[in-house]
């Protein structure tokens, strides 16, 4: 159970944080909405769909896929400076995950000993630094919606970029249909992301056990479901404070 949780609420924790950095730079370059917002507040309550954000990840880790970071925070692009603010806002996300994959990875680096009573710890983290690995290469493919687009989009043509524009609704879904579907692709994502694990002295058995413990522990996720899902709908519902 613990080795489930940890591995839910480290990876809320590295999407916080990613789309933090989304937030961060859009407010250095020129869009101060996103402070009156909440994003910059590293709370997943604040980010405009918990659902999109939150659960929707969750419950692909709990099948046994691979969670990307959903959309999160609106930025107003008419307040960034020039194109190149919009596409450093783009870049943040991805950098965000990069900072994620050294932190979760330092205690394999600095050959951290792990006591017995937090024996699970080990390969809770040794999987989560292989699945921030693998969402870090997915988000940063140059395809719409994902953040590598966005880095290159402010400067496309008009013409292709309104053309990309509609191909971005089904993005996504036909990144996850190529991994399914095309196993060499899929084995290929797998593999060079266990290799960069292993050049940050992951060890492949830790993973290999994180990997069966979180398959066997999974269902735990449900309640934090609930859990996310009821404070989300809560937050929906509060009427704000009458002014005095």
């Amino acid at each position: 159970m613990y080795l489930a949780l940890t591995v839910c609420f480290g990876w809320i924790f590295a999407l916080c944080v990613h789309e933090f950095c989304h937030a961060l730079v859009a407010y250095i370059g020129g869009d101060k909405s996103v402070k009156e917002k909440g994003y910059l507040t590293l709370n997943p309550l604040k980010y405009t769909d918990p659902g999109l954000t939150l659960v929707v990840p969750i419950v692909m880790l709990m099948i046994g896929g691979i969670a990307l970071p959903g959309a999160a925070v609106y930025i107003n692009r008419n307040a960034l400076r020039n194109k190149f603010w919009h596409a450093a806002v783009a870049a943040a996300g991805p950098f965000g995950s990069a900072l994620m994959i050294f932190i979760y990875a330092l205690p394999f680096m600095l050959n951290v000993h792990f006591s017995d009573d937090l024996a699970w710890l080990y390969p809770a983290l040794s999987l989560l630094v292989l699945l921030q690995i693998i969402a870090f290469f997915l988000n940063s493919l140059p395809i719409p919606p994902l953040d590598g687009y966005g880095v290159i989009e402010p400067f496309l043509p008009g013409s292709m970029r309104k053309a990309m524009d509609q191909f971005g609704r089904y993005g996504v879904w036909i990144v996850f249909g190529l991994l399914w579907f095309v196993p060499p692709l899929n084995n290929a994502l797998w593999e060079t992301s266990m290799s960069i694990a292993d050049q940050l002295n992951v060890p492949f058995h830790g993973i290999k056990i994180g990997y069966a413990m979180f398959s066997q522990q999974k269902y735990y996720l449900v309640m934090v479901l609930i859990v996310i899902v009821m404070l989300s709908q809560a937050g929906k519902n509060k009427k704000p404070d009458p002014k005095a």
